[in-house]
Order: structure tokens, then sequence, then C-alpha cells
């Protein structure tokens, strides 16, 4: 019984892809701290970031709804083509986690409420719609740019914002444009991942994700009382990054892109320590870095794409 138990809890951990689930929980804790939400309000916190898994979760089980049919020919290990959920149990388990996500954000807010509904509607759109179109990495990105301004908006402007100004400010679009660049590069590089991907895709899709990561060093100049310790990371994160991705493109096996995309994601929560570095400091990055172990220790035996 125990061993029919842990088989079922590992098919659903790897169909939410329990190790990303803390990259989505890091985006909304950046935010946060980014834009001077402390720790003292560790109840909102919590909440956005309950409320990010469940609608991460939700979007990911939709994904493998959605692509049963192919998964059955490119992966049939997968969760809902193997056999061990069936799809009507995942169908219902995806209206669950975003209603669940979106009731959590609206208790938090009425702006997170707003967030988390656009967050929805990409979310849906993405998945049954548009993922077989060339619009499928923008609006992947637009999921992950939401995402952060869950974090960043969801209780008023940055705290530098003076009133009048409201949000469009660089110091607050800067960190969500880019993040949507990162993602959309990531879902542009990773379009062909299960069989034999373009070197072209492979090489812009990886200047995006760099472009994207060193984008991040304008934080220095239009943060007020930016932390210029920051740009070490954001230096070694683009290198690291280029690394893995031009030699995913010059070798182009599937396993090569596939281990690339696993260290995209798995990143994402080191692009998200450095906005937080460069407006309150090191300690509020580590907060948001050590993130990378439970990350990391689940990624060794659940999937990460």
């Amino acid at each position: 019984m125990d061993a029919v138990v842990n088989r079922k809890l590992r098919a659903y951990l790897d169909l939410v892809r329990a190790p990303n689930l803390f990259t989505a929980a890091a985006d909304v804790i950046a935010g946060s701290l980014y834009v001077g939400v402390g720790l003292s309000r560790w109840g909102e916190i919590i909440g956005l970031v309950l409320a990010s898994m469940c609608l991460y979760a939700g979007g990911v089980v939709l994904n493998d709804v959605c692509d049963w049919r192919r998964d059955s020919v490119e992966r049939p290990q997968r969760p809902i083509p193997s056999g061990r959920i069936s799809r009507p149990t995942a169908l219902h388990l995806v209206i669950g986690l975003l209603a669940l996500g979106f009731m959590v954000a609206a208790c938090v807010s009425t702006r997170a409420a707003v967030i988390a509904g656009l967050l929805i509607v990409a979310i849906v759109l993405y998945n049954a719609v548009l993922k077989s179109t060339p619009l499928a990495p923008a609006v992947m990105g637009l999921c992950r740019a939401l995402n952060l301004a869950l974090g960043m908006w969801h209780s008023g402007p940055p705290l530098w914002t003076p009133a009048e100004s409201g949000w469009a400010t660089p110091a607050a679009l800067t960190p969500i444009g880019l993040m949507w660049l990162y993602v959309a590069s990531v879902t542009y590089f990773a379009r062909h991942e299960a069989g034999v991907s373009s070197r072209f895709r492979l090489t812009v899709g990886t200047i995006g994700v760099c472009a994207a990561v060193a984008g991040l060093s304008a934080l220095a100049w239009i943060v007020p009382n930016a932390q210029l310790s920051f740009l070490w990371l954001v230096g070694s994160l683009t290198a690291a990054l280029a690394y893995l991705g031009f030699r995913a493109a010059l070798l182009r096996s599937p396993e090569v892109v596939q281990a690339a995309v696993r260290s995209f994601v798995i990143s994402l929560i080191l692009f998200d320590a450095c906005m937080p570095w460069a407006a309150r400091g090191a300690l509020a990055a580590i907060l948001v870095a050590s993130l990378v172990v439970p990350t990391v220790l689940l990624a060794r035996s659940l999937r990460v794409t």
C-alpha cells in the first residue's frame, strides 16, 4: 500500500513539476523585497507565494493536459500518457489549482486578484490556444512577467515611486520587461527540445537569455542607492548561461539542449535574486537564492521541463 501511495504522490509531484514551484515563489519574494515590502508583512508574502505556486502548478498541468497526444509519442513516460494520472483527473486539478490561486491572491489585495486574473487568462491562452503559434514564447514570457508583477504591485507602486507618477517608471518596469525577455527566450530556445533544434533557434534563444540577465545591470543606474555588488552575480550568471546555451547550439543533441533548458529554468531564481540585491542588499538576495537548494534537490528525481 505504501508503495502505491508513494508512486501516486510521485506522479502528482512530477505532473506539477515540483522543482519549478520554487522558481515561481522566487519571483514573488524577489518582487516584494525589491519594492520594499518587508518581512514584517510576512502574511501577505506567504499568501502571494501560495497563490503563485498554485497558478504555476495549474499552468503546467494544463500544459500536459493539452499536450497529451504529442507526449504519447515524444514523452510517453509523463504522468498522463503513461496512465499514472488520468486526463480528466488532471483537468480537475487544473481547475482547482487556478481557482485556489485566484482566491488566495484575492485575500491578499484587490490588485493581487486583478494580476492573478490576468495571469490565469494568459496561462489558458498559452496552453489551449497559442502554444503552437509564433506568439507562444511572447505569451509564456507574459505569464512569468505577471508573476513577478504579483510580488511587486500587489499593494501599490514601489516605495521609491512618487504617487503622482504611478507605476510606469523605469525602476518598476525594467525588471518585469527583462523577466519577459528571459522567459520568452527560454521558451523559444526549448521549442523543439525533444528533437533536433536548429542552431539558429538555439543561438537566438541564448542571446535573448543573456541579454535579459545582462540587462539587470541597468538597475545600478535606475534604482536609488543601488548596491553595486549585485553586478557580480549579474556578470557570473550571464557568463554561465552563455556557455550552456552556446554549447547547446554547437552540439544540438536533445540531451544537451534539455540540460541547458533545465539550467535556464533553475537559474531564474538567481535572476530574481539580482533584483533585491540591487535594491535592498545581499541578505535579501540570499533569502531568494536559497530557494535554489530545494529546487536542485527535487530536480534530481523529478522533471523540470
